[in-house]
């Protein structure tokens, strides 16, 4: 009879205790209603995750016309997620949603370094690695996006020479002698006398040699570049490592922004130089958004809950609402967020171009 009685009061204790969670779940909605998760396949192929027990199956890139994205409704607290791209690599994580909070997840390919040993021998080959990363939110202020210096008036007799750098490290270029640094990510204005001048540029092991014309009263803009490896560097187990080959430079005509207006070349067509974007007219109580993909490839790129695709070398131009926003410009095997504010009536131009080796989207707001 102990026994019985014994056994009663546990299962009695064991209901109750699921009634309470029951009820503490539907408290929870009642006071602010559900979450909701956002996940954005930036990895180019299907994504397998699985979320509180649940299959899905998040399409890549390529394989859906915007891009592969999956949204579910959840109730509130902390939910466990893991995923993988079939036959490659795989994922845990675990994100904490507040009632009505809308969370946006990204998952992308990152490639890890080889593991060598002291001597320069290959223990281990680079490998893919599965990255989930907070998408579409504001990055801390310590990566705020640099913004470029406002051009100097030119003297009478003088023209402008103004080099940009897309390229992830500082550049150095030499003209007659000088050598000018150019940070990563900015640019530098150089006034010369009116005339062809030679130049030098170099960043890392990469350099090119060219030439410019520098117009009197006018502003000429170069933008520099660095294009991506043939093929990745070949690591055997057991091998020394292999001798980087130097990346080459590429070097285009662009047009000035934040100085006089000025005509300048179009860029000729080649893979390495995209269009000029054209500005149009803003609507009223609009702002302007121009979005130029210096990358050889096409770039997916979230901004305001939209996801568009730019396609290699042009340029996608939007109208928005004035005001903060946060974005995410992404390729397969690599991706970047950043924020910036949007002016009433006025014109921004975000450009993207890719770091060395091509692990990093670098973002240039002007």
């Amino acid at each position: 009879m102990a026994l019985r009685l014994y056994k009663r009061g546990l299962w009695t204790t064991l209901w109750l205790i699921v009634i309470s969670l029951m009820f503490a779940r539907l408290r929870a909605l009642a006071q602010g209603g559900q979450a909701t998760l956002i996940m954005l396949n930036f990895v180019g192929s299907e994504l397998v995750l699985t979320l509180d027990e649940q299959l899905y199956h998040v399409p890549g890139v390529d394989t859906a016309p915007e891009g592969g994205r999956l949204t579910v409704q959840l109730s509130p607290g902390r939910h466990s997620y893991s995923g993988h791209i079939p036959g490659g690599p795989g994922q845990n994580g675990s994100v904490e949603l507040a009632a009505g909070q809308t969370v946006i997840l990204g998952a992308r390919l990152d490639r890890s370094g080889p593991v060598v040993s002291p001597a320069g021998i290959v223990l281990e080959p680079p490998q893919d690695t599965l990255v989930f990363f907070e998408a579409g939110l504001a990055p801390p202020a310590a990566t705020a996006t640099p913004t470029p210096s406002l051009l100097e008036p030119l003297s009478a007799g003088q023209g402008g020479l103004v080099l940009v750098n897309y390229i992830g490290e500082p550049l150095q270029v030499d003209i007659g002698g000088v050598l000018y640094t150019v940070p990563a990510n900015q640019r530098r204005q150089i006034n010369l006398a009116p005339g062809e001048v030679r130049y030098s540029a170099s960043a890392g092991r990469s350099s090119l040699n060219g030439t410019a014309v520098a117009t009197s009263g006018a502003y000429t803009g170069l933008g520099f570049s660095r294009e991506l490896p043939a093929a990745e560097p070949d690591y055997r187990v057991g091998k020394p490592v292999p001798t980087p080959v130097p990346l080459a430079l590429s070097v285009f005509p662009i047009p000035v922004m934040n100085g006089p207006e000025v005509e300048t070349p179009a860029a000729p067509e080649s893979p390495s130089s995209p269009a000029t974007p054209s500005a149009g007219t803003i609507p009223a109580g609009q702002s302007g958004l121009e979005v130029v993909n210096y990358i050889g490839e096409a770039v997916t790129f979230t901004i305001n809950n939209q996801m568009y695709t730019v396609a290699a070398n042009s340029a996608l131009s939007l109208n928005l609402p004035p005001g903060e926003y946060t974005f995410t410009a992404s390729i397969p095997k690599a991706a970047e967020n950043g924020s910036l504010r949007l002016q009433p009536g006025q014109m921004t131009r975000l450009s993207l171009a890719l770091a060395e080796a091509g692990e990093r989207v670098e973002v240039y707001v002007e």
